[in-house]
């Protein structure tokens, strides 16, 4: 006969529904934020079928439960102390994500109104990229709060490892030929992919390197630097790889920005998010 741990159980049913109520938390922010602007995200995709809209929606919904689950380290001995944890994380985790949306993605894409393409002119190329940048920061959140660590020990890293993202998505954008925001703004879908590939990638790294905790913050900011540069190495061969490779005779670049090539931009988004997985692995 099988044994069943009820009180394991009834907490794993306790946390599902609690990790439900965060996620609702996170979108009736996101509501709140939209609504402030004069713009419902409810009406535009349930009444005008915005997909770009959905496509957000559905990433900051995946970013929020990836950064949640990853991060929740419950210490407390109590029921009381395991709740104020869970309570503690969710509240970081939120506010994280938020940022990451209205601010963050605000410094990836310079110069871009973001809620005018996305929820009054439903530009599904914005969207993405924004969408991008979210879940990438949900994975930075995993790697930074996912320790039994003090909070500021915690959210320093949290903060580093978004200013790592940040930096790897403005190196992307000086590496292409093209201008990756004025291709997002005519809508160009096929320029989004690999921007929000590569801070996915970013994410990936991170939250790898954050996780290789040393004994001191030297040896915790020598790792980080190390994956850091690895990543940048990898973004320039996977560049060229896929131009000899896998577009023989173009190049990405001349898919993505004259033919507005959405399979060469996934290809490419791919290939930054596979190599992103590939340097955790070996980090971890």
């Amino acid at each position: 006969m099988v044994n069943i741990d009820m009180e394991r159980l009834v907490m794993a049913g306790a946390y599902f529904g609690l990790s439900v109520a965060v996620v609702a938390v996170g979108k009736l922010g996101r509501d709140l934020f939209a609504l402030r602007g004069g713009r419902r995200l409810g009406h535009a995709l349930a009444s005008e079928d915005n997909v770009a809209v959905a496509v957000e929606q559905s990433l900051f919904v995946l970013a929020t439960v990836v950064a949640l689950l990853g991060s929740l380290v419950v210490a407390g001995e109590t029921i009381l102390d395991q709740a104020a944890d869970f309570a503690t994380t969710s509240l970081a985790v939120l506010v994280t994500l938020w940022a990451a949306e209205q601010g963050l993605a605000r410094l990836v894409l310079r110069g871009i109104d973001m809620e005018r393409e996305v929820v009054d002119q439903g530009n599904v190329a914005v969207a993405t990229a924004r969408a991008g940048v979210v879940f990438g920061s949900a994975l930075v959140l995993r790697g930074a709060l996912g320790h039994a660590e003090s909070w500021l020990t915690r959210i320093a890293w949290m903060v580093a490892g978004q200013a790592a993202l940040l930096a790897l998505t403005w190196l992307y954008q000086r590496l292409t030929p093209y201008d990756d925001l004025a291709q997002l703004g005519r809508r160009n879908l096929a320029a989004a992919l690999p921007l929000a590939g590569i801070a996915i990638a970013a994410g990936l790294v991170v939250d790898a390197s954050l996780r290789g905790h040393g004994a001191t913050w030297t040896d915790d900011a020598v790792h980080m630097g190390v994956a850091l540069v690895i990543a940048v190495v990898l973004l320039a061969v996977l560049r060229w790889l896929g131009d000899l490779l896998l577009l023989p005779g173009s190049t990405y670049s001349e898919e993505i920005e004259r033919d507005r090539n959405v399979g060469a931009g996934l290809v490419e988004a791919t290939s930054y998010i596979a190599g992103g997985f590939a340097i955790a692995y070996f980090l971890t």
